[in-house]
């Protein structure tokens, strides 16, 4: 509450806040860019396998597309010299059609450890230190992929592409300090993501070429190193671990690029920062993954979302990186395939507030495993020309709804979850995500019939659905729980989990004005009041 009531009085939303999302979120157009370039990795060019003997005019459909038979050295396949992918550059296709997913695949897990690594570091050495650090090593290696000479470095190099992604997405939420409670859904509304990846769309189909599209996204990274001139450390953090000086000259600056005053009372808030952070660390219990699973039906509803976490995480990257397989364009597929969220990012968002979060979700689980319904039924009864399209089409329904499910679930495991291991819930939910992603690459790459990835996504989105419509409680509108339920005294207080702070019945009517002078406990909430209390 004091570091709140602090931000409010310097600007909650000004220059200052404008200034610094922009250097903090913009990156995410890079990151989500980069976090996508494995499905124009991916991608297969149309290629022939040629006999050695003769000339590559022999290319016709016989040879289109064909493997020979291992051990077969009188065949070489030959691509199509359009776009050079990393299949392309590797020849990893047929025997060695394997390589591609676990390419991806070992990116994703590079994303977990990024997600693990990041959150002690910015606790440990700051927020600020790591986001950049994270940005500097983000930039140097994608520019230094484009330069390995073999599929084993690539993959080493991808991995590493990958922890910083996973850093990023964990450190570059740390804005949040800075703003009202009213703007701190700007972090999230804005679809910079979806935007980023509309720019890959546009960088392969302007270059075609694998390497000059990972030097695009290191180098676009650069600039924002600048921001490291500009963008505090964390006031929170520097509180905490008792930098008051720094903390307070970051207050001061704030308030003037804010055009407001500095808060005479700055180094005192910050002293209660510091003081309350020590006092809640004192005597409180320390809560871990395990406190997850101890309660039985805290245990259910934790196991419950991190399955449907992960089904969902593999469904919607299943999609983003099987995106090659599907007919048409490969770069406007991928250009709409993100693009289609705008328009419909806005509605969902009033639906979660209107109609509730679980409801939501289910619904669109459904019209994703619909969709895909859709598709299985189109490949075995329609023929003709327009047969593709309709795939396309649906294919692109199906992510889109996957996506939006996506949300109302994220929305919901942050309100179900007590505050004493709300940060855990989630943390171990977004684990559950990452194996999902881990595990997507396979799903269109796995099998050659093409009606098995969407039999897969039926099953893992109607299991979602079914999951969440019938095991999960509804969060909209419901009060956050602080403690766990099974540390909840039977006559409904608190003190077992909570620091025993007095409360008191405060007269507010008959006090004129507040001042520096007098202490008022409510709840936990320290205020300066001049305020006789009664303890109760």
């Amino acid at each position: 509450m004091h570091l709140d009531n602090l931000i409010e009085e310097i600007g909650s939303y000004g220059k200052f806040q404008v200034l610094m999302l922009f250097m903090i979120l913009v990156p995410k157009l890079s990151i989500g860019y980069n976090m996508l370039l494995m499905s124009f990795g991916a991608y297969v060019n149309d290629w022939w396998c040629v006999d050695d003997v003769m000339s590559n005019v022999s290319r016709n459909n016989v040879t289109y597309k064909y493997c020979a038979d291992e051990g077969n050295s009188t065949c070489t396949r030959v691509y199509d010299d359009y776009a050079r992918t990393v299949v392309t550059e590797w020849d990893l296709m047929c025997e060695r059609k394997w390589i591609t997913p676990i390419i991806t695949s070992i990116q994703m897990a590079g994303v977990l450890v990024g997600v693990v690594i990041a959150g002690q570091s910015a606790d440990t050495f700051g927020r600020k230190k790591t986001f950049y650090l994270t940005l500097l090593l983000h930039s140097i290696q994608t520019v230094a992929i484009a330069f390995v000479t073999s599929w084993q470095a690539f993959i080493a190099m991808r991995c590493l592409i990958g922890t910083t992604i996973g850093s990023y997405l964990v450190v570059s939420m740390f804005p949040v300090e800075f703003l009202g409670f009213k703007w701190r859904p700007t972090l999230t509304v804005v679809p910079f993501w979806a935007t980023g990846v509309c720019f890959l769309a546009l960088a392969t189909w302007l270059m075609h070429d694998w390497s000059y599209v990972h030097i695009a996204v290191g180098v676009s990274t650069i600039p924002f190193l600048l921001g490291w001139f500009v963008v505090p450390e964390s006031i929170r953090w520097l509180s905490v671990k008792g930098r008051l000086d720094e903390a307070e000259r970051i207050i001061e600056g704030v308030a003037a690029m804010n055009g407001r005053p500095k808060p005479v009372n700055a180094r005192v808030i910050i002293m209660k920062i510091r003081d309350e952070e020590q006092n809640r660390t004192q005597g409180v219990k320390k809560y871990s993954y395990i406190d997850l699973y101890r309660d039985r039906k805290l245990a259910r509803h934790t196991l419950v979302l991190q399955v449907v976490w992960m089904c969902v995480s593999a469904s919607y990257y299943g999609f983003s990186f099987g995106v090659g397989k599907f007919s048409g364009n490969f770069y406007l597929n991928l250009f709409l395939m993100n693009i289609l969220e705008f328009p419909v990012f806005l509605p969902v968002i009033y639906a979660l507030n209107r109609y509730g979060r679980r409801c939501v979700a289910t619904i669109m689980f459904a019209g994703g495993t619909l969709s895909c319904v859709g598709v299985v039924i189109v490949q075995n009864t329609v023929t003709g020309s327009y047969r593709g399209g309709i795939i396309t089409g649906l294919s692109l329904a199906a992510r889109i709804f996957t996506g939006k499910a996506w949300g109302g679930i994220d929305t919901m495991t942050n309100e179900s979850y007590p505050t004493v291991v709300r940060n855990l819930g989630y943390g171990a939910s977004s684990m559950a995500a990452r194996i999902g992603g881990i595990v997507a690459p396979f799903v269109f790459a796995g099998s050659d019939n093409e009606m098995v990835p969407y039999i897969i996504v039926i099953v893992i989105l109607g299991l979602s659905g079914f999951l969440t419509w019938f095991l999960l409680p509804e969060t909209l509108g419901k009060a956050m729980e602080d403690i766990l339920p099974s540390r909840q005294p039977k006559d409904g207080t608190a003190t077992q989990e909570l620091e025993k702070i007095p409360y008191y019945n405060v007269d507010i009517n008959n006090a004129s004005h507040f001042n520096d002078n007098t202490k008022m406990i409510e709840k936990g909430v320290v205020y300066n009041s001049d305020i006789n209390c009664t303890k109760m």
